[in-house]
């Protein structure tokens, strides 16, 4: 009788959203709650899974993937036949998560010589240059454009806009005044900032707009049905446990906690959906 573990199969695309470092540690706790191996794939290039390739998940490929709310909405706007969401989520700290609930934020930071300049709202940094994740960003793209909508601007709103291909990158622009602004991912700075030129001090946190819906966890419809509880049960017991509880403190996650696919419809779906113009793009 053959005495070989499974294997489980992890693909994350939220690095350097996130720090790789938390993903190895979610490795390291199934195996050990399911007494099995896993395996990372590591996709830094998109949020989601390439649109113009075989699909990982059809194709049987990936067995349980973390990938951002936006990337997650689109598979369920294609129908994606073998893709399903798991029913829990990663919850992270954040000043304005008071409750420790579900979902993450858009944080609107900027150099602090800019606070010498009166800049002390989000209105005030018409006409500056922006820097941002990808056009497709909930946190870094689509919340900004529908909150400025919401204040009687537009797209004509942002002086020039910079491209920066990750949230990191975006920060990292601030900090060295390549860009005016950015809007980040909340989690972003919880676990890099300290490793900036002086812990990062010089970004100003400006304002936060959201909440947006929580980080989905993605697994393949194939994968057994005690797998899938399995997992459930190892992460939404991680609280009690203070050995992991400690250690994902470090990136700063509180707990997890339930997620539904519901969540993602309504006022998520309208940031989701939310048009920006045409605009020229310097990349970097």
């Amino acid at each position: 009788m053959s005495t070989e573990k499974p294997e489980l199969r992890i693909a994350t695309y939220m690095c350097p959203t996130h720090p790789v470092q938390l993903y190895e540690l979610i490795m390291e706790l199934l195996e050990e709650a399911l007494g099995c191996y896993t395996t990372l794939q590591y996709e830094s290039r998109k949020p989601g899974p390439f649109t113009d390739r075989p699909d990982p998940f059809i194709n049987d490929k990936v067995d349980l993937a973390f990938m951002t709310a936006a990337a997650y909405m689109k598979l369920r706007k294609e129908n994606n036949p073998s893709a399903d969401l798991l029913a829990v989520t990663p919850v992270f700290a954040h000043q304005m998560n008071v409750n420790n609930k579900p979902g993450y934020f858009s944080d609107i930071i900027i150099h602090r010589d800019k606070k010498a300049h009166n800049v002390n709202t989000l209105l005030d940094l018409r006409g500056c240059a922006f820097a941002y994740s990808d056009e497709e960003s909930l946190s870094g793209s689509k919340i900004v454009l529908k909150t400025l909508k919401a204040r009687g601007e537009n797209a004509s709103f942002f002086g020039s806009l910079l491209k920066s291909g990750s949230h990191l990158a975006s920060a990292q622009m601030v900090l060295s005044k390549q860009a005016e602004w950015a809007a980040v991912d909340s989690t972003t700075l919880l676990y890099t900032k300290k490793y900036m030129p002086e812990g990062g001090r010089d970004i100003i946190l400006l304002e936060t707009l959201g909440r947006l819906p929580p980080y989905p966890i993605v697994v393949n419809r194939k994968l057994n049905d005690k797998i899938k509880t399995a997992i459930c049960d190892a992460l939404l017991n991680l609280p009690q446990t203070e050995k992991w509880k400690n250690k994902f403190a470090t990136f700063g996650v509180l707990k997890f906690d339930l997620n539904h696919v519901d969540i993602y419809d309504g006022p998520a779906a309208q940031v989701w959906t939310t048009q920006s113009e045409e605009l020229n793009v310097r990349y970097y």
